[in-house]
């Protein structure tokens, strides 16, 4: 800085100018107010000052580089990463100037897995600032971890195709929070798993997309046996004509506690078929699809109740071959038939065909037989000389039917309980029949159908919540709606188990909430949220 320094003045000559602060014309003034002073002495020592202000204002702004941005992935098992670096120092034309990280971490901090942005101000003595900024990103590439149970083995419940089965449903872990488990095939615990093979399979999914997946299988067999009831015993007699009777039937149809079962016959004929006479045994049998099989059978007895016929030569009448008392007669001897085969035929009286009959009336008697004791007669005479026919009396036909069957006509009604199909309630339902007869007889059956609670209530905390203390205090009064539990069935309770209700004064620092909600089962479901407070500081300086 240049100027033109004062020169004094007097009545009289001989005063002299000196400087007595400041600096001289053409010096380096000083960032600031520099205070130039002169003073002029005459002859006679009186004296006279002035002075002037040089003021020199800093605007160079200070300068400051940070590091290149950085990148890497997370430490194992931990959602962080510890990052060294080299914390960027600003430089100015004037001494004096200050650095502070105004964000972010310092160097050796674990930055947490995302992206950290790390800012820098330099400021110097005149209050000009600069900054820079650099950011950590960190990667996570670590997976999740997730433990599916062991396999499961049953067999269905009584009368079902099916057995509820309960488990413990895995859930995922990661070196980072907010991993999410999701079923992906199969089933969930406590519900009617279907006979055979059902793959159960499980996805954890991380915050960065990370992905691990377990499996395992519910095998169910069917070890209950098909069902099959066969008509009652059939009797009948014989079609007329013929040695057999056609009996149509309801055929018997198998069932299970699964679909698909199929039912044969394995013996007999079938139903519309022409059944002999005799004994004839119809057996069925039904084959679940695992292989399980039930019999029954019944039996078609045909009576044959027709009688054999046979049918005699006309009277032979005739006299005596002369010179004897008696004649040599020739004939056709009777032969029976029957509409069933094997009838025998035999003579009970008289004499054979060319046998010599006497004199008189000789009564010629034949006797058929079937197979099933039936039997029929005729006879017929020859008289030789003798008009007078021999008599015979037969006893009368007989006719009988078969023994009466059993009664009919059960009703079965339902006493207690809920029908089948129907939503039974978690708890004990008993189920009561009660069957009665057509004479009025009865008889009672029952059975329980037990429903356990195993699903878990839920419940959801409010978001975490972050805050300043209140003005000269060291908390801060926080306000939230406090979570409620729920549940499938009715008077889930919940409970704060740990922090403090809404409010409440939370001190500077975390403060966590929790809650548990218990189900009327005992099943219990929680949760949690963090409060966090920050504190205020002030700096104060004496005046000099």
């Amino acid at each position: 800085m240049t100027f033109t320094a004062p020169v004094g003045a007097d009545n009289c000559a001989g005063s002299t100018t000196t400087q007595t602060a400041g600096l001289a014309s053409g010096a380096a003034f000083p960032v600031g107010t520099t205070t130039n002073t002169f003073r002029v002495t005459d002859a006679a020592g009186n004296t006279a000052t002035c002075s002037f202000t040089v003021s020199i204002s800093d605007n160079e702004l200070p300068t400051i580089t940070c590091p290149a941005n950085i990148t890497g992935t997370n430490d194992p098992g931990l959602c962080s990463k510890v990052v060294t670096f080299t914390a960027p120092v600003g430089g100015d034309n004037c001494a004096g100037q200050i650095t502070t990280q105004i964000a972010g971490l310092p160097s050796g901090s674990a930055f947490p897995v995302g992206i950290t942005t790390n800012v820098y101000r330099v400021t110097d003595v005149a209050g000009n600032s600069a900054s820079c900024s650099f950011t950590v990103t960190i990667s996570d590439t670590q997976l999740p971890t997730i433990t599916c149970p062991a396999n499961i083995t049953g067999t269905n419940d009584p009368g079902l195709c099916s057995k509820v089965v309960t488990f413990t449903a895995p859930v995922g872990t990661d070196n980072c929070p907010s991993a999410t488990t999701t079923q992906t095939a199969g089933l969930s615990s406590g519900a009617a798993f279907p006979v055979g093979t059902t793959t159960n399979a499980y996805l954890v999914t991380d915050a960065a997309g990370n992905t691990a997946t377990c499996s395992f299988t519910v095998i169910i067999s069917d070890n209950q046996l098909p069902t099959i009831t066969c008509p009652a015993n059939i009797t009948g007699n014989n079609d007329p004509g013929l040695c057999s009777k056609v009996v149509t039937f309801s055929a018997p149809v198998g069932a299970d506690n699964c679909a698909g079962p199929t039912t044969t016959q394995t013996a007999g004929l079938a139903s519309g078929a022409a059944f002999p006479v005799g004994t004839t045994t119809n057996a069925f049998r039904v084959t679940d699809a695992a292989g399980n099989t039930a019999t029954c059978s019944f039996t078609v007895s045909i009576s044959d109740n027709e009688l054999p016929t046979i049918t005699c030569p006309a009277n032979i009448s005739g006299n005596n071959d002369p010179g004897l008392c008696s004649k040599v007669v020739t004939f056709s001897a009777p032969v029976g038939a029957d509409n069933c085969a094997g009838p025998t035929t035999t003579q009970t009286a008289g004499l054979a065909s060319g046998a010599a009959f006497p004199v008189g009336t000789t009564t010629n008697a034949y006797l058929v037989t079937d197979a099933a004791g039936n039997t029929a007669t005729c006879n017929f005479t020859v008289v030789i000389s003798d008009n007078q026919l021999p008599t015979i009396t037969c006893p009368a036909n007989i006719t009988g039917n078969n023994d009466a069957d059993n009664c009919a006509g059960p009703t079965t009604t339902q006493t207690a309980g809920l029908a089948s199909g129907a939503a039974f309630p978690v708890g004990t339902t008993t189920n009561a029949y009660l069957v009665t007869d057509a004479a009025g007889n009865t008889a009672t059956c029952s059975f329980t159908v037990i429903i356990s609670d195993n699903q878990l209530p839920t419940i959801t905390c409010p978001a975490n919540i972050t805050g300043n203390n209140d003005n000269g205090l060291c908390s801060k009064v926080v306000t939230f709606s406090a979570p409620v539990g729920a549940d499938n069935c009715a008077g889930p309770s919940t409970t704060q188990v740990a922090g403090l209700p809404s409010g409440a004064a939370f001190p500077v620092g975390t403060t966590t909430n929790a809650y548990l909600v218990t189900d009327a089962a005992g099943n219990t479901a929680t949760c949690s949220l963090r409060l966090s407070s920050a504190t205020v500081s002030c700096q104060r300086s004496l005046a000099q």
